[in-house]
């Protein structure tokens, strides 16, 4: 058997292992509400795809890491088992799911004549083919960045000889540079790649990056297009797969390091969470999509510690948004503590199993997080601010649209900003960037440094989130007849 034939295998039944997941959560909202006559299947089914290949592949690297926690042996034999598993409960999926499909059937007939169907077409045609260019470009090198190698691959390649987690090598910090407490989604993800084939090879584990990329997208472009028109959601959905900084920098998916992944992660759980709010006028109280939120919330901080962060924005605008707009407190203390208490279970065992690993160089920002250091801190703005806007202003061939188009989405359609989920996308960025400024008060070394290496990158993680601000703002609302001019 080949590896593209091993590889495909394993691959589908992470998928299958992602739909199963997906349909669990989701249910008849992935096949029901989508305007159904602009495309194919394809088109029809993005949001499933997506969100098998996001949750396929995270629930893989999760269910490895719990193996290993509690005794089991990583290695071919489970993660060859692990890939059965996955296709089996898929297809038990989708069997169950057959009277349901046949309700529906009638929504798989194209209409040739739909409005939009051409652009729809267009834009999902370019998708696939941004996808295939990713994957040969990414495979045409082994794992070439320090980051890539030094903190994720080589823990990877330790994971997959020693076969556990609490691998001897993965606690010395000289052996894997330093950096023993980061999270192990990346590696665990690349070693069941070495399992499958039986070696170490990093030009095949890279292939994991291309396929976040094609998960976000199509999941983005699938929850859009059942809020506004199928040929918005998808234009929107090809300015985000097309956005320079994720889609061809050499730090974006086309390398293997964690900011790109983080993006998928973090741009998933806003996504829903903002899916959530734009539901609560039809489905009042239905929480599948914001127990999804939480899942992506766990990965993301499962992926890198920024997701820590990230979470904790999220949570913050989650309950304060209850609690202003909607003034029902008991409504919202429930809702948080759903997102909240799904999240933290989810990575729970990670942190006990972190807890046990050594400190090297960390930044031990909470420790650092006093008056005192605040204040002594604040001078760093003078650098930071200025820095920030001409990242985020200045770059547009690295950004794109997303930073002037987001001002411009506030501007023109002033109204839409109080809607709930657009004030979620505006709190999520503007505390993310709130808390990246607070790191460079705090943190031990200088702010040129420490900032400016690293913003970028950080940036890059809220592309989704600006460019869903921008649909939410721009698209044309399915929820109501009319909509704000």
């Amino acid at each position: 058997m080949t590896d593209l034939a091993i590889l495909t295998f394993g691959i589908l039944g992470q998928c299958l292992l992602g739909s199963a997941i997906a349909m669990a959560l989701l249910g008849k909202k992935l096949v029901s509400t989508a305007e159904k006559k602009e495309g194919g299947w394809f088109i029809q089914q993005a949001e499933l795809i997506g969100l098998s290949i996001v949750l396929g592949m995270s629930g893989t690297a999760y269910s490895l890491f719990l193996w290993s926690l509690y005794g089991g042996t990583l290695g071919r034999g489970s993660s060859w088992g692990l890939a059965i598993l996955s296709a089996v409960s898929g297809l038990y999926c989708f069997w169950s799911c057959r009277n349901q499909a046949a309700k529906n059937a009638d929504l798989t007939k194209g209409d040739s004549k739909a409005p939009g169907r051409a652009l729809v077409r267009f834009s999902a045609g370019l998708i696939f083919l941004l996808f295939v260019s990713q994957l040969v470009q990414t495979l045409m090198t082994p794992q070439r960045l320090w980051d890539e190698r030094a903190i994720f691959g080589i823990k990877a390649a330790i994971l997959f000889e020693d076969q556990t987690i609490n691998s001897p090598s993965l606690t010395d910090p000289d052996f894997v540079q330093y950096h023993p407490k980061y999270p192990l989604l990346i590696p665990l993800a690349e070693q069941h790649i070495y399992s499958l084939l039986g070696r170490v090879d990093d030009r095949w584990s890279k292939l994991i990056f291309p396929l976040m990329s094609l998960g976000l997208v199509l999941t983005f472009a699938g929850v859009l297009q059942r809020h506004i028109r199928a040929s918005q959601a998808w234009l929107f959905a090809l300015l985000l797969a097309t956005t320079p900084i994720l889609a061809f920098d050499d730090y974006g998916f086309l390398s293997g390091q964690a900011d790109a992944p983080v993006a998928c992660f973090h741009g998933i759980a806003v996504l829903y969470l903002w899916d959530w709010f734009r539901s609560q006028s039809t489905e009042l109280g239905q929480n599948r999509t914001l127990i999804l939120a939480a899942i992506a919330a766990a990965m993301t901080i499962f992926t890198k510690d920024e997701g820590i962060a990230l979470f904790l924005v999220d949570a913050g605008m989650l309950a304060l948004i209850l609690l202003v707009v909607f003034r029902r407190f008991a409504f919202a203390i429930i809702q948080t503590a759903i997102f909240v208490t799904i999240t933290v279970l989810l990575i729970a065992p990670w942190f006990w199993h972190r807890s046990e690993l050594p400190a090297t160089t960390e930044m031990t920002y909470a420790n650092r997080f006093n008056i005192e250091t605040m204040l002594e801190g604040m001078k760093t703005l003078a650098w930071s601010i200025p820095h920030m806007k001409n990242r985020m202003l200045m770059q547009a061939f690295t950004f794109g649209l997303t930073w002037w188009g987001l001002l411009l989405a506030l501007v023109t359609k002033v109204r839409r900003v109080i809607r709930p989920e657009q004030l979620l996308l505006l709190g999520d960025v503007g505390g993310a960037i709130a808390a990246l400024l607070v790191a460079g008060m705090i943190a031990p070394t200088p702010v040129e440094f420490h900032l400016g290496g690293s913003s970028h990158r950080f940036l890059m993680q809220l592309v989704p989130v600006g460019i869903l601000f921008m649909a939410g703002q721009w698209g044309c609302d399915k929820l109501s007849k009319s909509s704000e001019s």
